[in-house]
């Protein structure tokens, strides 16, 4: 079957990502035998080999309810299993979000978190943390139908009193979301807030991550999932049905959910029009006839939506999964699922290795291209000295002198340079002292303390949202101040480097600038969202200071992790920015002294210049050597083509 592809593909994907992490342990033990890296260079590497082994590919499925979402992840991903894995039956569908993974640390599971914890101001990211929060289910993964009947807590829902259901910003008294029974006045709502699995499927061990959202009110009334679950998915797949088209539900989860999180146009967005076996049943018309219907919608919901029509994929997930289990071809090529196997094998995968490639190239990757600069010099400067040595008559008096006063000249204008490295390392160390401090914690907590103080003592709406004004204001300003001293610091760097560019061959090894501006459009792309979600129509039909106040704690909690993540990146550019200029003056400190010192002992007798000269002979062997080795590693991490990465 044509999931046999999807799993080659992840598999050659998890066999790069091997590669890449056998190139940061070679590289880190590469700089520990040069002595050449600074403890910013490892932690950084470091990070990175941590980011490469923990990387995981998230597909997300977003659909309304009774759009066959859950099917269709049965029939992509879990159909070996010879079973309806996951619930999809009408009235036994997932109920809270899910997201399905291989924990190999912990093994089979699923944790379940009460609803009741939406009462509470700690973001789902934050109860990931604390397995405590989660009532956890261990699963037999060697028998799919104990699997299968643990999930069915999925689907488990229960009654509770209008007023809770209100506090849980579920339900409204106007717009009833919830059925309300006749006598009891009673709500029905999910049992669980998030569910989290874990079992050693073959795709999800090869790195395969997916995301599960049960349709508009789970959407609705969590913002986390819009504002940060679903943009960090490095592809949505958004499931209609065939047999109603987009509804306005559709169209509502569409704008306000899941356009936005494409913004940045670094993931993928794909439609599946599902249930296209609706359309099956009149088999007067002909394949001619349903074929010119499949693309008249496909036409349609590509207008509305605003989709390429090659991203809309018609599909029937029931028969697919049928197809499947029953080893029925024919019927498998009939459902058009192969299409959907295409996309995420063909495209998303791809995009996926070039956007991580790029990681690497311009963490690592720079790296090792100063210190393949490095040594290229060193390798230079050490067969001029050599040159030199040959040249030596140590016969000729006057020429040992002459050579020595030339030495000693060098030695007085590298003892000038320190001078000025270590004036220039001051002034740029104090400017990266502002720059970090713009977007610490100690700066940017206080904002945030005092939004969630007014929030919590607002009773309505309107002084949340004035609340919300001020604080959003707050961090664009921080954000903007920091732009501004990143800029700063940029010009600084570069005239430091332009300083020194000629007399220590530093042409080629400037740090790339750092820049912030990706940090201020995400912090921008989050308020834009977050106001969207605000003004949807799923929120609008909740209580409003329920669903309200929790989408801006979200948006805080966002923002300030966005915070953090670039005080970390410039805490590890400034830790690196001089780092290979440190290392020029190094080289030439230890050329000096070794020529000073070969001088000096040349007058002794012609066989320590012999020793000398072999010496230094074998030193450019060893260079030499190690720069073969690296540049091996720069195979590794430069970029390349995307069609030239191993498949």
């Amino acid at each position: 079957m044509s999931t046999i592809q999807l799993q080659e593909k992840l598999h050659g994907y998890g066999q790069w990502r091997e590669e890449l992490t056998r190139a940061a342990d070679h590289f880190s033990q590469w700089l520990g035998v040069m002595d050449i890296a600074s403890e910013g260079d490892l932690e950084t590497i470091r990070n990175l080999r941590d980011a490469i082994v923990n990387e995981r590919l998230v597909v997300a499925f977003v659909a309304e309810f009774s759009r066959g979402k859950t099917e269709l992840i049965n029939a992509l991903f879990f159909s070996d299993t010879g079973l309806r894995l996951l619930p999809s039956l009408p009235g036994r569908t997932t109920m809270c979000p899910t997201e399905i993974f291989h924990d190999s640390s912990q093994g089979s599971y699923i944790r379940l978190l009460p609803i009741e914890t939406r009462l509470s101001d700690i973001t789902l990211n934050e109860h990931k943390q604390h397995p405590y929060s989660w009532l956890q289910i261990d699963l037999d993964h060697t028998s799919p139908l104990q699997m299968q009947e643990a999930f069915q807590e999925l689907a488990a829902v229960k009654k509770v009193s209008q007023e809770d259901a209100i506090k849980l910003g579920l339900y409204n008294r106007e717009n009833g979301i919830r059925t309300v029974t006749d006598a009891t006045e009673t709500v029905e709502i999910p049992c669980w807030r998030h569910a989290l699995i874990s079992f050693p499927h073959t795709l999800l061990k090869e790195g395969l991550s997916i995301l599960d959202t049960p349709g508009l009110n789970a959407l609705g009334t969590e913002p986390e999932l819009t504002l940060r679950m679903l943009p960090s998915a490095q592809a949505i797949i958004f499931v209609l049905a065939a047999d109603t088209g987009v509804t306005n539900s559709d169209l509502e989860m569409w704008n306000n959910h899941v356009r936005g999180s494409r913004n940045t146009g670094k993931n993928g967005l794909a439609v599946a029009m599902n249930k296209i076996d609706s359309l099956w049943g009149d088999e007067l018309q002909g394949e001619e006839v349903l074929e010119i219907s499949l693309l008249s919608q496909v036409r349609e919901a590509s207008c509305i939506l605003g989709v390429s029509e090659h991203l809309i994929f018609p599909v029937s997930a029931k028969k697919a999964l049928l197809a499947k289990v029953r080893r029925d071809e024919a019927l498998l090529q009939k459902s058009r699922l192969k299409s959907i196997e295409d996309y995420l094998t063909n495209t998303v995968i791809r995009d996926r290795q070039h956007l991580l490639r790029e990681t690497v190239a311009a963490t690592m990757g720079q790296l090792v291209n100063e210190s393949v600069v490095h040594l290229e010099i060193e390798i230079a400067d050490a067969q001029r000295q050599l040159q030199g040595m040959r040249q030596i008559d140590i016969n000729n008096q006057d020429m040992t002198r002459r050579l020595m006063e030339e030495t000693h000249k060098y030695q007085t204008s590298y003892l000038a340079g320190v001078d000025i490295f270590q004036t220039s390392h001051r002034a740029f160390s104090q400017k990266l002292l502002q720059l970090v401090e713009s977007l610490s914690a100690s700066t940017i907590d206080p904002v945030v303390r005092k939004a969630r103080k007014e929030m919590l003592s607002s009773l309505t709406t309107i002084g949340m949202k004035t609340a919300m004004k001020r604080v959003l204001e707050d961090l664009r300003l921080a954000m903007e101040k920091a732009i501004n001293q990143a800029n700063e610091s940029n010009k600084l760097i570069k005239a430091i480097y332009s300083r020194f560019e000629g007399e220590y061959g530093c042409l080629d090894i400037q740090p790339a600038p750092i820049s912030l501006k990706d940090y201020q459009m995400e912090l921008e792309r989050i308020f834009q969202e977050g106001e969207e979600f605000r003004q949807s129509a799923s929120s609008t039909l909740m209580e409003q200071t329920a669903v309200v106040h929790k989408l801006y704690s979200t948006i805080i909690a966002e923002a300030r992790d966005l915070y953090a993540r670039a005080h970390q990146e410039c805490n590890a550019w400034g830790a690196n920015a001089l780092s290979p200029l440190a290392r020029r003056i190094k080289d030439r400190r230890r050329m000096i002294e070794s020529r000073l010192g070969v001088l000096r002992k040349v007058t002794e007798s012609t066989e320590t210049l012999d020793a000398e000269i072999a010496g230094l002979e074998k030193r450019i062997e060893m260079l030499t050597q190690k720069l073969s080795e690296i540049k091996e590693i720069q195979k590794v991490v430069s970029p390349q083509p995307v069609d030239s990465m191993p498949n």
